[in-house]
């Protein structure tokens, strides 16, 4: 009975259509998570400050350009949104390719390109998010987000592989040649999805300004509640996959061990959003949500103490099964508090915490600067663990979360 509860999405072509669609956009975007970052450390001599500027400068734009996005996905349509976004990002692959194969680059230019990337995919996440309402039965949200997260971690275990070993052997420009590839493709595959969701209606209730978004939030508690306990987990969480290149130092590894690292990081992913989607109707979400980042909080500590690259790999397991995990019950329940209207601005604020990233970031590799990869990475986790452990003693409301 699992096996069609895990899939259940699937059946409605709308979705179908999508999730196949977003097997090549996700595989551009988890290539490009390993490429940028790797490619301007190698630029820098590994210099691991310059690594937290990468990166803090990809998620800048996050904070000043979410609430437009999520207004702008909840008055245009969702799929078009993505198609333009997809050109974007393929041209930008594209003029790194170049620039890497006549060796004109260096790492303050990836920065540059970073800043651009890091805009456009502050209109993608939001959209490729709230769009699944759009297609689905509010019955199969939390299913076909957990179908979805599967494609991102499916890509996530397998894509960054494969752009570590085209970087490691054949050059940085195959890699980004891949990436402008997977977004081409994309892009044609989107033409299948229908342009507006089941949902749109010309009669609206609420606003379509960005400041709505905010508004809305005051007003549902459930909401705004959800949103307080994603800030944590995805300011010291989510940069933890961009800083891996931390461990080439401590653990003697190359861009193809990093990607080995991001394989078995994608394998724990898929797990955690494959038992996410088989749930069905789970009755203590707030219960396992707490687990999930608690379980990734103890592994990225155990990842920062080991010495042996085997270990580590095997380490990346529960890591991902945190990390996806807690994603999935997450953004499904954002989906479900949610009304129809609002759903691109809520999952525009949600992803607008991606843009205290570049604090967090700037400060973990400060941390590697001056003590070592294995405190910064140790220091994250020993957040994320305690912070779960308070919410587990003193947020009655999310353990109550059904």
């Amino acid at each position: 009975m699992g096996l069609p509860r895990t899939f259940d999405a699937l059946k409605v072509s709308e979705y179908r259509n999508y999730f196949v669609s977003m097997l090549f956009y996700l595989g551009a975007m988890q290539a490009t998570t390993l490429a940028r970052p790797v490619l301007a450390f190698e630029l820098s001599d590994r210099a691991p400050l310059v690594l937290g500027i990468v990166i803090a400068a990809n998620n800048a734009p996050s904070l000043v350009l979410s609430p437009f996005a999520g207004s702008l996905a909840d008055r245009m349509s969702m799929r078009n949104i993505l198609m333009v976004a997809a050109i974007l990002m393929a041209v930008f692959a594209g003029i790194t390719a170049l620039g890497v194969g006549y060796s004109v680059l260096d790492w303050w230019h990836v920065t540059i390109i970073g800043v651009f990337q890091g805009s456009v995919m502050v209109f993608i996440t939001p959209t490729r998010r709230a769009v699944i309402g759009g297609l689905v039965d509010r019955s199969l949200l939390l299913n076909a987000t957990g179908l979805h997260t599967m494609s991102q971690n499916t890509n996530r275990m397998l894509m960054p592989l494969v752009a570590g070993l085209l970087f490691a052997h054949a050059g940085p420009e195959w890699a980004y040649l891949l990436i402008g590839v997977l977004y081409i493709i994309a892009l044609f595959l989107l033409f299948l999805v229908p342009a507006q969701g089941s949902f749109s209606s010309s009669i609206r209730n609420r606003g379509g300004s960005a400041l709505e978004g905010f508004r809305y939030v005051r007003q549902q508690p459930v909401i705004k509640n959800l949103l307080l306990v994603g800030l944590v987990i995805t300011v010291f969480g989510q940069p933890f996959q961009h800083l891996l290149p931390l461990a080439q130092e401590f653990l003697q590894i190359e861009a193809d061990g990093v990607g080995l690292l991001f394989t078995f990081f994608g394998a724990g992913s898929l797990l955690g959003s494959t038992m996410s989607a088989s749930l069905g109707d789970f009755q203590r979400k707030g219960l396992l949500l707490i687990g999930f980042f608690m379980l990734f909080g103890a592994g990225v500590i155990g990842f920062a103490a080991s010495s042996w690259f085997w270990l580590s790999l095997v380490l990346m397991i529960p890591i991902g099964v945190g990390q996806s995990g807690r994603t999935v019950l997450h953004l499904a329940a954002l989906q479900v508090y949610t009304e129809d209207e609002m759903r691109g601005r809520i999952q525009a604020l949600n992803a607008m915490m991606g843009g205290l990233i570049p604090i967090a970031v700037l400060g973990i590799t400060a941390l590697a600067e001056i003590f070592n990869g294995r405190v910064a990475l140790s220091a994250t986790g020993g957040v994320i663990f305690m912070y779960g452990c308070w919410e587990i003693i003193f947020s009655k409301a999310l353990r109550n979360l059904k």
